[in-house]
């Protein structure tokens, strides 16, 4: 996690999604952490919450000059998924596939070697972002929740944003957001 994200919920819980990951050692019973006392063999599979899996894919044995473990790419950006993305972008349950999918999304590319998950984002970004203010522009504010539940939590601050500052447009139209009140002033000759 960046010092500038040390706040963030979203960061925070972004990172808590867990991704499956290979074991590239053995790894001894005393440093299973499951309580079963156990020792772990090398190639098993493990599902770890991001900020745990990331240092130890970054943790190179001297021993052997290879890191601790492999990620992989999870299911929510997996091929399914990702065909479906870029077959319409915006028909897509974000919500159900990840709820942090672009917080979560951009600190994985920065980890997994993928040269088509950066780009895949940004396509998928733009073309729902455009949809996200047509409905916030134009939809009133209980009929969106429908739309909404398929949101991603940074599309739904978008959508919440949206809502408002068309509900601040309205109100600037109606001349209700400010109201000039008349003055009485009374001028008194000396």
């Amino acid at each position: 996690m960046e010092n500038n994200e040390y706040y963030d919920i979203d960061s925070i819980l972004a990172e808590h999604i867990k991704i499956p990951c290979t074991l590239n050692h053995d790894l001894g019973a005393k440093v299973n952490l499951s309580g079963h006392g156990i020792e772990v063999k090398k190639a098993t599979q493990l599902e770890l919450p991001f900020w745990m899996a990331k240092p130890m894919a970054q943790l190179t044995l001297p021993t052997t000059n290879e890191n601790l473990i492999a990620l992989e790419i999870p299911s929510f950006f997996g091929r399914r998924v990702r065909n479906n993305l870029n077959a319409s972008p915006t028909n897509v349950d974000l919500q159900s596939a990840c709820p942090y999918f672009y917080v979560f999304g951009t600190k994985l590319v920065d980890t997994v070697v993928d040269d088509t998950l950066g780009p895949l984002m940004q396509k998928t970004y733009k073309a729902r972002l455009r949809e996200i203010m047509d409905h916030s522009q134009t939809s009133a504010a209980g009929a969106g929740q429908e739309f909404s539940q398929k949101l991603d939590e940074t599309e739904k601050e978008l959508y919440k944003s949206g809502l408002e500052s068309a509900n601040l447009l309205r109100q600037w139209q109606n001349r209700s957001l400010h109201k000039l009140k008349q003055v009485d002033i009374n001028l008194r000759a000396s």
